[in-house]
């Protein structure tokens, strides 16, 4: 029941910000900070947390420290995070499991009233020490990697300042469905879907309690060495609280080192003056590269986005022109010359592995766009594309160069 009551909460919330999100209109990529991209509040109290931990005064850059270094210091975080997390777990339900097992013989208003009483309280205990679990996870990463000596914090506030990022991974909230440039990250799929996907996600939990319980139940009925069976759901607390916690580090990860690695490409294009040298056509296909890399993707990754923020500012475009026109996208390949081709295909195959893992989509689309020269750049988008899902930064700059 606990596990009921935890996931229909955490669904409202999702809902209420995704509700929120879907009724804003087109904003100015240029300001941010604008009133459409207010964050919701629990994207607020993440960043208010974020901001209260402690920032040590660290000198390494980014890509400093070794991938083994990485993965290490990351993997001490996860195992502190997924401890305390089944502490908070165990601590949390045992009182709603003692209650039922307690007051199963009384009367029905007598049961209900402490069950209901102890759940709600316990329920609202756990999130908020989850959250704050999750959110010093992900800024110790942070600090690991330590971001703050990123020259370039494209924004300082809004939707995607690492912060916001950062918090909305934490507390595992859906990105702002901006439509920037005119370009749709849903277009090919339907948001229903999405829904739907998000909820059978969360359903896990209330099936896996379910089977654990009901198995128990009709092969050694209700008690197990004279424990009742419904401390069943103390493994399955901790066992989902690990694995969400786990999740969010994992992400938080990825992003923190999308946001990295965008700022190092369009910092290394800038000081080589890339842009100075190509066609118009080309400057175009820049945004087209990442804006179709966003829509086959199939969902709202943040370091595409940052990507392409990121190459709109070097651009200094600020107009819709169809750059998530597939056709366009191709049309643009076949007429600028031979260098600017291999400049907008290597673009176009960072973006498509900055969100960690390749789409159907982009599996059956990709031979359309790389050609003659699939053999060349198909081997290093699934590189890539696993060595920031394996959490290798280095490894993964390597592959990053335009």
């Amino acid at each position: 029941m606990h596990s009921r009551l935890y996931i229909f909460v955490h669904n409202s919330l999702l809902l209420k910000s995704a509700f929120s999100n879907s009724k804003k209109p087109q904003v100015n990529t240029r300001r941010m900070q604008s009133p459409d991209s207010k964050p919701s509040l629990m994207e607020k109290f993440g960043v208010f947390y974020l901001n209260k931990f402690r920032q040590r005064d660290l000198s390494h850059y980014v890509f400093d420290i070794s991938d083994a270094e990485l993965k290490k210091g990351i993997n001490k975080i996860e195992i502190r995070a997924v401890i305390l997390s089944a502490v908070v777990g165990i601590v949390c339900v045992f009182p709603t499991v003692w209650v039922s097992v307690y007051f199963a013989g009384a009367g029905w208003l007598r049961y209900w009233s402490w069950f209901a009483g102890v759940t709600v309280i316990a329920v609202a205990i756990e999130f908020y020490l989850l959250f704050l679990i999750a959110l010093k996870a992900v800024h110790e990463v942070s600090e690991l990697i330590n971001m703050h000596a990123t020259k370039k914090d494209f924004f300082k506030d809004g939707a995607f300042s690492i912060k916001n990022i950062l918090a909305r991974t934490a507390l595992e909230l859906p990105d702002p469905e901006l439509k920037i440039l005119g370009i749709d990250p849903f277009e090919m799929i339907s948001k229903k879907n999405l829904f739907i996907l998000g909820l059978l996600y969360k359903a896990k939990i209330i099936i896996t309690n379910a089977v654990l319980k009901y198995g128990l139940k009709f092969s050694v009925g209700d008690t197990v060495f004279g424990i009742s069976v419904l401390y069943e759901a103390l493994p399955v607390e901790v066992f989902w609280n690990g694995a969400v916690v786990r999740r969010v580090i994992h992400e938080a990860r990825l992003r923190l080192f999308g946001f990295a690695l965008a700022n190092h490409i369009a910092d290394n294009v800038l000081h080589d003056k890339i842009l100075q040298h190509i066609s118009e056509e080309a400057r175009i296909g820049c945004l087209r590269a990442i804006g179709n890399a966003v829509v086959m993707a199939q969902n709202y990754h943040p370091n595409m986005i940052i990507l392409l923020l990121r190459f709109q500012e070097l651009l200094q475009i600020n107009e819709e022109h169809h750059y998530d026109d597939w056709n366009l996208f191709l049309e643009t390949l076949k007429n600028v010359n031979d260098k600017e081709r291999k400049f907008l295909l290597n673009l176009f195959t960072i973006a498509a592995a900055f969100d960690g893992k390749l789409s159907h989509l982009e599996k059956e689309n990709l031979q359309l766009a790389y050609g003659a020269d699939y053999n060349l750049y198909y081997p290093r988008l699934v590189k890539l594309t696993q060595h920031l899902h394996d959490g290798e930064l280095n490894a993964a700059l390597a592959l990053c160069e335009i």
